[in-house]
């Protein structure tokens, strides 16, 4: 299961680039470069199993609480901020929630998907 460690890594370094590389902070909002979120989400991405994947987009992918919370991320992640084209308006109370519930239950999920739906190449 190296991919759920480096999944993890990849969870906690995007946790790290929210709460501490913001461009401007106030309050529970962050303005984020937009290029620093999505490099960490295209190394997300192509960490996850094949399986995982297919399902992310999936209705039956509502079944599992990562994938849920995954989708949800992406939502809380990418808001446009109206002055700026570049960065993304994140709301870091959400993001450090759900990143922190992705983070728990994705290696069950993984487990879970692989006995259901096989393990795919």
């Amino acid at each position: 299961m190296e991919e759920i460690k480096t999944l993890k890594s990849y969870f906690n370094k995007l946790q790290r680039t929210i709460v501490h590389n913001a461009d401007f902070k106030l309050f529970n909002v962050a303005l984020v470069g937009k290029n620093k979120i999505d490099d960490i989400l295209c190394c997300i991405l192509a960490t996850f199993p094949n399986t995982y994947k297919r399902l992310i987009n999936l209705k039956e992918g509502r079944d599992f609480h990562s994938i849920l919370s995954y989708n949800l991320l992406l939502k809380a992640l990418k808001r446009k901020f109206i002055f700026n084209p570049n960065v993304y308006l994140v709301n870091v109370g959400t993001a450090n929630k759900l990143l922190t519930a992705i983070s728990k239950s994705v290696e069950a999920d993984v487990n879970r998907i692989e006995k259901l739906y096989g393990k795919h190449e």
